[in-house]
């Protein structure tokens, strides 16, 4: 069985607080965070299993799992009229490939979009959609 390898990360915005967002982001495991010259900020992952957005953590004092969004938590953080936007790629080998981003405002409206998308897309092209056969294995 192989393993899935993603990369993972957003575009440079600007937020209310760089102290606040950073302690936010302290708290995210896998996650680094990168000033630009003209005070943005952007988030990569920096390690983790496999590479992808981190969607829980453990919480060793209660012995829980918690469930992590890291566009909602950057989300809180934004300036307004800012829009964090958040892209993944990633492959187990050939088996199958994945792609999405999620695009986030500061009032926590997002939109998102997916390479699977291209599916509903595609039967548009068609008057047999059940032709399209899925690019997997």
């Amino acid at each position: 069985m192989a393993n899935y390898f993603g990369s993972a990360r957003s575009n440079y915005f600007r937020v209310k607080s760089e102290t606040a967002f950073l302690a936010a982001m302290n708290e995210v495991p896998d996650i680094e965070v990168h000033t630009g010259k003209d005070g943005t900020v952007c988030v990569l992952v920096s390690g983790g299993d496999y590479g992808g957005w981190p969607t829980s953590t453990w919480n060793e004092d209660t012995d829980d799992i918690i469930e992590i969004d890291v566009p909602t938590i950057v989300s809180e953080h934004l300036a307004d009229d800012e829009v964090a936007i958040f892209m993944e790629a990633g492959a187990e080998k050939l088996r199958y490939i994945v792609g999405y981003a999620v695009a986030i405002n500061s009032k926590g409206e997002r939109e998102e979009v997916s390479l699977y998308d291209i599916y509903e897309l595609a039967a548009g092209l068609t008057d047999k959609p059940e032709n399209i056969i899925p690019a997997e294995y």
